[in-house]
């Protein structure tokens, strides 16, 4: 389908505002309401199913809890002769990338503005109880001269294994693959929770304070690999003049494990205000306690393994020697809850380290009528961690 000449029926399109490998955007109104300006973002993804219409549907109703002006929640879903769109308000700003780009150098005192209306929007998102999932630059909208702030995006979230037919596009992998946290790369077992959206603004404050991203490739696995392992330069060893205790609060943002973060907009907001006060009133910031005020109403899943050492171990030990070329098999029982799975799950971070594949099967209780189910969900998992990669590489698999 050509999207040049798009027609919308009872919308009349003004003009075109951007295009990504996912959608374009056109500035537009409502014909009934020609004052009131609207955004329409047009679908790339070819015919969607039923369900997955419904699915759209269905978010955009869950979306009304967001109320807050600061959050550009979608208002309507529709097709129109094969043309599949989202309409929301329209805000009288632009990307936090483009904003930062236009910039020769962006001040503590913005970047001060800026973060804590970064976090304050992420409370709100949070209290609603709502994952962003797609918390980018190109998802923040900002004024250049008010530098008021605007949230849009709230159901392009992705799955990256679900993406294999664009994930090696360029805008793809610098604008989103780049600041996707490591539970949602689907490459490790951690479930996608609120501190996902704080990994990535942690990568967006880490952007802005030194003009880099911390970790960044066109590989699109080399970057998930990044997330997974790799350890970011510290902030003030890149810039001295970047305040230490700011540095840990961006650190502390980007731990790998999602209970090492924030836990909540509303404590990185409190540790940013003091920051903030003290940097304008003295012009100097000291050392403090961070997360004191960062309290969370939802229980938080450590992923530490607990009293399984000398098992963990042994399972570790064994697969030293299966990278040296030996073959090794290993057989885990006991009851129901025990943690059988999570003593697996103890083979992902050296696995991920070394770049190999990690999939694993369950034989379910409720599943007893699949033959070989087990077997047949590891191999799914394999075959869909190939279909992320590069043609060349699918070809050899």
């Amino acid at each position: 389908m050509s999207y040049k000449n798009i027609l919308i029926p009872n919308y009349e399109i003004i003009e075109k505002l951007g295009e990504s490998s996912q959608s374009i955007v056109y500035k537009a109104f409502n014909k009934k309401d020609p004052q009131k300006l609207l955004v329409i973002k047009v679908l790339k993804v070819g015919y969607l199913q039923e369900h997955q219409k419904l699915h759209f549907q269905q978010k955009i109703e869950r979306l009304k809890v967001l109320t807050d002006p600061m959050l550009l929640r979608p208002l309507f879903f529709g097709v129109s002769d094969g043309v599949q769109y989202i309409v929301r308000e329209y805000f009288d700003g632009i990307p936090l990338d483009a904003w930062a780009e236009a910039q020769d150098k962006i001040s503590l005192k913005d970047f001060f503005t800026i973060s804590c209306l970064l976090a304050q929007a992420i409370s709100k998102i949070q209290e609603a109880g709502i994952i962003h999932g797609g918390f980018k630059p190109h998802n923040i909208l900002i004024h250049p001269k008010s530098l008021d702030i605007k949230i849009s995006g709230f159901i392009s979230s992705l799955d990256v294994r679900e993406v294999s037919h664009f994930i090696y596009d360029h805008f793809f992998v610098k604008g989103t693959l780049a600041y996707t946290s490591p539970e949602q790369t689907g490459r490790i077992n951690h479930r996608v929770g609120f501190s996902s959206d704080l990994y990535s603004l942690g990568i967006i404050f880490y952007e802005l304070l030194t003009r880099r991203l911390p970790f960044f490739s066109l590989d699109p696995l080399e970057l998930i690999h990044s997330h997974l392992a790799e350890e970011s330069p510290n902030l003030s060893d890149l810039d001295p003049k970047i305040p230490k205790i700011l540095s840990k609060i961006v650190t502390k943002l980007i731990f790998k494990q999602p209970e090492k973060r924030y836990q909540s907009g509303t404590g990185l907001l409190a540790d940013l205000l003091q920051c903030q006060n003290e940097y304008l009133t003295k012009g100097t910031i000291s050392e403090f306690a961070l997360g004191n005020y960062d309290y969370t109403r939802r229980v938080t899943f450590v992923s530490k393994i607990v009293g399984r050492d000398n098992e963990a171990k042994m399972i570790l030990d064994e697969y030293e020697e299966v990278s040296k070329g030996s073959f090794r098999s290993m057989f885990i029982s006991g009851l129901p809850g025990i943690g059988k799975t999570r003593l697996i799950q103890e083979l992902q971070r050296p696995i991920i380290k070394r770049r190999c594949y990690f999939v694993s099967g369950k034989f379910d209780l409720y599943q007893k009528n699949i033959p070989y189910s087990a077997l047949i969900q590891s191999l799914r998992n394999l075959i869909r961690t190939y279909l992320t990669e590069s043609d060349k590489r699918v070809e050899t698999w």
